[in-house]
């Protein structure tokens, strides 16, 4: 069978900044980049998709949890659910179960060396599961209660020399071997079901190719539209004592801490095929496919126009909307417009948010004509601008507006695609 015809909806926002620093690098200080030769605020892909999933799974009310700390989830449903009465026994067996399942490259992290070497209790790489897992994963360790409590490190150690070995842990004696044989299968469903959100945004398990799965989505790093320099923040603490004696001079405490300010360009697409494709095969329940990944993706574009990384956010918050959202739908691929701002807008007295609209509202016209109007279904714009911005679609009054609208073009393509099926 032909694959589907591509079918991209991509968004492209543009925030004020106030003073902030929503995304750090190991020293603390704005993560930023070098862009049309000037320095540019660069916050990462990660930070800007970890808040957006959060919201999405409270809204969807369907968990995900990436954690290397897998084994201490199962053992705690082992001590609450089924009595166990000894926590690191509880936690081992939970580790002993996955390792049983054979992920390749998965593997029991441990600490010290030698003879000092002892087991975390965690994996070595993060999973990324449906939220009831560790309590699926718990039943099935109940099932074999009486060998994995009388288990000891040395069958740990005997499942990471295998793991090391890249050998089948069915073939290990003992308590790994056993559950290997008989729950292999069961545990390896557990651990690659997925939702919503791992079919969104997708999900890697170490180097096993069976447990990948693609994500829909594509993110990129933000990007700043015009040239931006680090600041510092010097600051101080009072004490309160010795403000109220009078008696030592100086704060009680100061540092310095780094911010930066201005307009942030942001921009991700999703690939509805793959989402309807991921949803599929993800083991939920699921009526129409191609008309979930159309709520999904009305949700993320919601989610992702109004969030924004929160890190600082006690001292430096950064909660402000976007004044520009443009989302299009297009039947060829995704473009990004970030070449709008290769040559950095400059402050002309009015700031930056005005220069950065009007640029992308002149470039967009260029790279579509370069790319084809034929690929370009729909689009359509929020803004706070006054001025008209005749070259990016429609305007709305406000982004669920805009989204509806957007979605429901979307939702007529795919009808008609089907219909020219029959």
């Amino acid at each position: 069978m032909p694959s589907p015809s591509p079918l991209h909806i991509t968004i492209t926002t543009l925030h004020e900044l106030p003073p902030s620093n929503i995304n750090r690098d190991d020293t603390g200080a704005p993560k930023m980049t070098v862009f049309g030769a000037t320095p540019r605020i660069a916050p990462s892909s990660q930070s800007q998709k970890r808040p957006v999933r959060l919201q999405l799974q409270d809204l969807f009310d369907d968990p995900a949890v990436r954690t290397r700390r897998l084994p201490e989830l199962i053992g705690e449903q082992l001590v609450k659910e089924h009595g166990w009465d000894d926590a690191w026994t509880a936690t081992r067996a939970g580790l002993l179960v996955i390792l049983a399942a054979g992920f390749k490259g998965l593997k029991a992290s441990t600490t010290g060396r030698g003879k000092t070497t002892r087991f975390t209790g965690e994996t070595n790489t993060a999973l990324f599961l449906v939220g009831n897992a560790p309590a699926l994963l718990a039943a099935v360790a109940e099932r074999h209660r009486d060998l994995l409590q009388a288990a000891g490190d040395k069958d740990l150690t005997a499942a990471a020399k295998k793991a090391d070995d890249e050998g089948d842990p069915a073939e290990v004696k003992g308590v790994i071997g056993t559950i290997s044989s008989t729950g292999r299968d069961e545990i390896r469903r557990i651990v690659n079901r997925s939702n919503k959100v791992i079919s969104l945004f997708g999900r890697m398990l170490a180097d096993d190719p069976g447990s990948r799965v693609d994500g829909a989505a594509q993110v990129a790093f933000g990007l700043g539209t015009h040239a931006a320099d680090e600041q510092e923040d010097y600051y101080t603490a009072v004490d309160d004592i010795t403000a109220q004696r009078q008696d030592q001079p100086g704060a009680g405490f100061l540092d310095v801490s780094l911010h930066t300010a201005g307009v942030l360009r942001r921009w991700a697409s999703i690939d509805l095929n793959d989402l309807a494709r991921n949803l599929t095969g993800s083991g939920m329940d699921i009526d129409d496919p191609h008309e979930t990944a159309l709520e999904v993706t009305a949700a993320f574009l919601r989610s992702f126009a109004l969030t924004l990384p929160r890190a600082k956010r006690r001292t430096h918050p950064a909660e402000v909307g976007p004044d520009l959202v443009h989302i299009s739908v297009r039947t060829d691929q995704p473009i990004d417009y970030a070449g709008a701002w290769s040559q950095p807008v400059t402050d002309s007295g009015q700031g930056w948010m005005g220069p950065s609209i009007d640029r992308y509202n002149s470039y967009v016209p260029k790279m579509n004509k370069i790319f084809g109007l034929t690929g370009l279904a729909a689009h359509g714009h929020v803004t706070t601008a006054d001025a008209p911005l005749g070259n990016l679609g429609a305007r709305h009054d406000g982004v669920d507006d805009l989204i509806a609208q957007i979605v429901g073009i979307a939702r007529a393509e795919q009808a008609t695609r089907r219909q020219d099926s029959l």
